[in-house]
């Protein structure tokens, strides 16, 4: 399959309100933002790669580790209209027409997992796609973890692995005895729909939850759902970062 006209892009912020300097934070002696940069590596899907970052300080360890950085404003609001910038500056004549977007605190997504993101964005008719997995049941009333109502196309028994997103919250949904999904906060984005999404304001429903997602449900794109059974460690806490620390040295 030809990746040509597709790229990883990263956002990464300096100012996390609850770890401060979240992206700088070394696990197993390598900077949290590295070991995102290492994942989009490990695609090996030879294309280029960029970390879009309000703050030098960031740009100058991706620069240290070989990686490539792109300075955007501090101001944007969502990952995604960082990432948008970012883009518009390293590609003004649109060469690449499908985006990969990562998060910087998530690191350990296989490249197995990014290269299925960009096998499926090569079907013209998906505007976007994410990634879910099976919610665990202490995962179930946490906010930090966002869940999504999805419909699947086999709704008898839910067998298949492509849904559509129906609401993303950071409430336990939907209640009864149906799965509760985790979404993983990967994407792989149409450029046409990211340029679509950006000019938009933030939806009502955006900013209730906090959640970029529902401004595009909300104003009628599609977000396609993959279903996988990685469950990466995102790290916004002490604790998850702890939980970082023993996931690397456990692979040594």
């Amino acid at each position: 399959m030809n990746f040509s006209d597709t790229i990883i892009m990263i956002p990464s912020r300096l100012g996390s309100t609850r770890l401060n300097q979240k992206p700088l934070l070394k696990i197993k002696g390598i900077p949290l933002i590295i070991h995102v940069l290492n994942c989009a590596k490990s695609a090996n899907l030879n294309i280029p790669i960029i970390v879009a970052t309000d703050d030098q300080i960031i740009a100058n360890e991706v620069k240290k580790y070989g990686g490539l950085a792109i300075m955007t404003s501090k101001n944007h609001i969502s990952g995604s209209d960082r990432i948008h910038e970012a883009l518009e500056k390293f590609d003004p004549n649109k060469k690449y027409k499908k985006i990969i977007h990562l998060q910087g605190d998530l690191p350990n997504i296989s490249g197995q997992l990014i290269k299925r993101l960009a096998k499926e964005i090569q079907d013209i008719s998906k505007e976007i796609i994410t990634v879910v997995v099976k919610a665990k049941p202490e995962e179930f009333e946490d906010s930090s973890v966002v869940k999504v109502a999805i419909a699947f196309s086999n709704v008898e028994d839910n067998q298949t692995d492509v849904g559509n997103a129906l609401y993303f919250s950071r409430a336990c949904i939907p209640t009864g005895n149906a799965t509760v999904w985790h979404h993983i906060g990967i994407y792989s984005w149409r450029r046409d729909t990211l340029e679509r999404f950006v000019k938009l304001k933030p939806s009502p429903l955006e900013k209730s939850e906090k959640l970029e997602q529902l401004r595009a449900l909300e104003a009628g794109i599609n977000i396609h759902s993959i279903v996988t059974d990685e469950h990466p460690i995102g790290v916004d806490t002490q604790k998850d970062l702890e939980k970082a620390e023993n996931y690397f040295r456990d692979l040594t």
